[in-house]
């Protein structure tokens, strides 16, 4: 394809994706609230069938929301702006996000705090290397039963490392180079037990390439995984 070629079929696909977004998002926000209204009004006894259908709408607005934002970052619609920053403070604001959803799952929420006297800087974008963190931390507590999540930051002359590790359910060897792929399934009977879209590993993956970051993968069936996500030190380092 020429130049010219991948450039229209680009603005073919981004104005598919605006016209998605546009024209479903109104019909299902309207669902949504014509069905909170009825729970209002119907016994509480009789609403099992209309929560469901609150859930299920939900659900497949959080679906096209996560496809249009990975159509857009796969396509280069959304340009992310990597500064220098301090990722310290965005572990905290991770920690303090989950704190509580880690609790009430039951589990122990460790968050290794930075010691050092200098603070831990990177390039990041902080909106969407938050995102990728919350998708991961998301998929931690999702698979995990029992035990712990470990959110530790590591510091290296020329990047620094986010490393999330839970004591979850693991996955297979075979399976691990799959997992960053859109809707990939380790097991389809167990992911509708859990629920999720199958999108937030692949939003990931997409956010650490567009920041020319490094993202990693070690997991051990029925011990537990651990996902490392690699941001440059400096800046100049993501205009490679």
């Amino acid at each position: 394809l020429s130049v010219r070629n991948i450039a229209s079929e680009r603005e073919k696909i981004k104005e598919l994706i605006a016209d998605i977004s546009h024209q479903t998002r109104t019909p299902l926000s309207n669902i949504l609230l014509y069905t909170e209204l009825l729970e209002e009004e119907i016994p509480s006894g009789n609403q099992d069938s209309l929560q469901k259908l609150h859930q299920q709408t939900e659900k497949l607005q959080f679906l096209i929301d996560g496809l249009v934002k990975l159509s857009r970052l796969e396509t280069g619609i959304i340009v992310l702006h990597p500064t220098v920053g301090r990722l310290d403070d965005m572990v905290v604001t991770v920690g303090k996000i989950y704190r509580d959803k880690v609790r009430q799952k039951g589990l122990r929420l460790v968050v290794d705090s930075w010691d050092e006297t200098e603070p831990c800087l990177a390039a990041f974008d902080e909106k969407w290397s938050l995102e990728a963190l919350n998708n991961i931390m998301d998929n931690a507590i999702k698979y995990t039963k029992a035990g712990s999540i470990t959110i530790t930051l590591r510091a290296y002359e020329m990047f620094a490392c986010v490393e999330i590790a839970d004591t979850g359910i693991g996955i297979p060897q075979e399976c691990q180079e799959r997992i960053f792929e859109r809707f990939y399934r380790v097991d389809k009977g167990r992911s509708k037990l859990t629920g999720g879209t199958g999108l937030g590993l692949a939003i990931v993956k997409h956010i650490l390439m567009r920041l020319k970051g490094e993202l990693k993968l070690v997991s051990t069936p029925g011990q537990g995984t651990i996902i490392t996500i690699t941001f440059p030190s400096c800046e100049e380092d993501t205009d490679r």
